[in-house]
């Protein structure tokens, strides 16, 4: 699970609550075969300097950026992740944007799992890409993680590769379609997905194998709630979809000042493996908090 720690003077945390209750109008199951059928499409994000394969078209989550705390840190001039859930695959994509690649992949990788080892060099346009594998164990589940780490001209790109099954064979689809940019590229271009499903979704002792929570960054201080020093707890309703995405969310305790916002974006981005029901994946309802508080 990946958290972050906020700077400038805020904190923010997260915690997923789970519940026993049953809602009828939230969630759904997904057909086994339309599930074992999910089209993997190019993907070509406006700013970025690679396009590859994916299972599922991702979410996107755009991070403010800020001068560096220290003077001999690379600024980042843009940051973003592309997440998303396919064919037993959960994906992310973090990018960074600096003058000098090379040396802001340093600062980066301080902050990468450490505990990961190395499996191969990936070579593609001239690029050398890293993998590494790391095992982990949740309440829940076990599952594997592939990274796969590298630098091109303008960015630091960190991907990472999780899937309940230990093989390779679709982490190389989807690192087997890595590639530079090419100027007859065309930017992806996709809508939001729905914040809203109809149909089931289960309390997490109605599911075989509830839901299994692998990427989960925390929200970001807004500007302006850090000049006000608004602390508290932003408070969610969620559902864990069955398709590997997280959909109707309901606040039920808000902040003022972007931080209600905030919250809801980083509960839109977090993935997961879905809960199971008798070999089925189905959604699952659960409850956010994240807490807000000044250093």
């Amino acid at each position: 699970m990946n958290t972050r720690r906020l700077r400038h003077l805020a904190f923010a945390s997260a915690a997923i609550l789970v519940s026993n209750q049953s809602y009828s109008a939230l969630g759904n199951e997904i057909p086994a075969s339309f599930q074992s059928e999910l089209a993997w499409v190019t993907f070509a994000p406006e700013g970025e300097e690679l396009t590859l394969m994916v299972p599922a078209l991702p979410t996107v989550r755009t991070y403010p950026v800020s001068a560096p705390d220290q003077s001999d840190h690379e600024r980042i001039l843009a940051q973003r992740e592309y997440s998303g859930y396919g064919s037993g695959l959960v994906f992310v994509i973090e990018s960074y944007k600096a003058e000098r690649p090379q040396r802001l992949w340093g600062n980066l990788l301080n902050h990468a799992d450490n505990g990961a080892v190395f499996e191969r060099d990936i070579s593609f346009d001239d690029i050398t890409a890293r993998q590494y594998r790391s095992s982990y164990e949740s309440r829940y589940a076990r599952y594997t993680t592939r990274f796969v780490r590298f630098a091109t001209k303008e960015h630091v790109y960190l991907i990472t590769l999780a899937m309940l099954e230990d093989t390779n064979s679709i982490v190389d689809r989807f690192v087997s379609s890595l590639r530079l940019r090419r100027p007859e590229d065309q930017s992806t271009n996709y809508a939001q997905r729905s914040d809203s499903i109809p149909g089931h979704a289960f309390g997490p002792n109605e599911v075989t194998r509830r839901a299994v929570v692998v990427w989960k960054n925390a929200p970001y201080y807004t500007n302006q709630a850090r000049s006000h020093r608004i602390v508290g707890t932003v408070k969610l309703e969620a559902i864990l979809a069955a398709d590997g995405y997280v959909s109707n969310i309901t606040v039920t305790k808000e902040l003022k000042d972007g931080l209600t916002e905030s919250a809801i974006e980083a509960a839109r981005n977090i993935r997961f493996f879905p809960a199971e029901k008798d070999g089925k994946p189905v959604s699952q309802l659960i409850m956010l908090e994240y807490s807000f508080s000044l250093f």
